[in-house]
């Protein structure tokens, strides 16, 4: 196995670190230390959310785009190579 340049590693583990923040660890502060679900008088639960939605959303972007253009330049730069022939 080859070694990871730093573009790589900045890549895989950016991508990947904002894709577990924006999902398990956000995730787990709502849990822990989240807003309550009030219902209100007409039975209709109210969500009030700790971190807002698009923040959340936002973040989990950002790592999917990293490792897309990781992908994006990995291919690039060596195209595969066609083995079954």
């Amino acid at each position: 196995m080859t070694q990871l340049t730093t573009a790589e590693r900045i890549a895989l583990y950016g991508g990947g670190g904002l894709l577990l923040i924006g999902t398990l660890g956000i995730g787990l502060l709502e849990i822990l230390a989240g807003a309550p679900h009030p219902v209100s008088g007409e039975g209709q639960i109210v969500h009030e959310t700790l971190v807002p939605l698009t923040v959340r959303s936002s973040i989990m972007l950002l790592g999917l785009l990293l490792w897309g253009a990781y992908a994006a330049t990995s291919v690039a730069r060596e195209p595969p190579t066609d083995t079954s022939v």
